[in-house]
């Protein structure tokens, strides 16, 4: 076959590919991955802006000490990042999960161990969107509420600092 005619079948291909991709919202091949969420669909939340505020507390407990020190006091459970529905999560720069005061057998669970409530792996996704906001995120996926025990939408506010994910999550109502 001419050179030229597999190339331009290739790059139509690609194009579909891309096309799909991008129309889906991150959707491939059937998956539909957790995204980041719309911010501004927060803006008037004050859950969000509690949660944005234990987020700031835990970084500034970072900077004060150090990473190890903030892991360490949020699988206790210390109070500062636990409050009901309400808690810190770390996860390292590739989205292992360090630290989970509601359940210390999340600590160590990745992507190739651990889904969401609907199957789906998002941990490094998760990273890689805080990664790529440096002032901090919305991110969207379905998890047990710890007070209520029924699974719902978690939008989480994560910010990365010294290649560290810090998060707090709002569970959303149900539409």
């Amino acid at each position: 076959m001419n050179r030229n005619l597999i190339l331009l079948i290739a790059a139509g291909a690609l194009g579909i590919i891309l096309l799909s991709f991008d129309m889906n919202q991150g959707s491939f091949l059937g998956m539909t991955p957790p995204v980041p969420a719309d911010a501004e669909s927060h803006a008037e939340n004050p859950d969000a802006e509690r949660a944005k505020a234990m987020v700031a507390r835990a970084l500034e407990y970072m900077d004060e000490h150090d990473a190890p020190a903030l892991i360490e006091k949020v699988n206790a459970g210390a109070p500062e990042f636990h409050q009901g529905e309400f808690y810190a999560f770390v996860l390292d720069n590739t989205g292992t999960i360090v630290a989970h005061p509601i359940d210390p057998s999340w600590v160590g669970v990745d992507d190739q161990t651990g889904t969401d409530a609907d199957g789906n792996a998002f941990l490094a996704r998760m990273a890689a969107a805080a990664a790529g906001n440096p002032g901090g995120s919305w991110f969207e996926y379905r998890w047990p509420n710890p007070v209520t025990g029924e699974v719902s939408t978690k939008s989480s506010w994560i910010v990365m600092r010294d290649g560290h994910v810090v998060g707090v999550g709002i569970y959303l109502e149900e539409k």
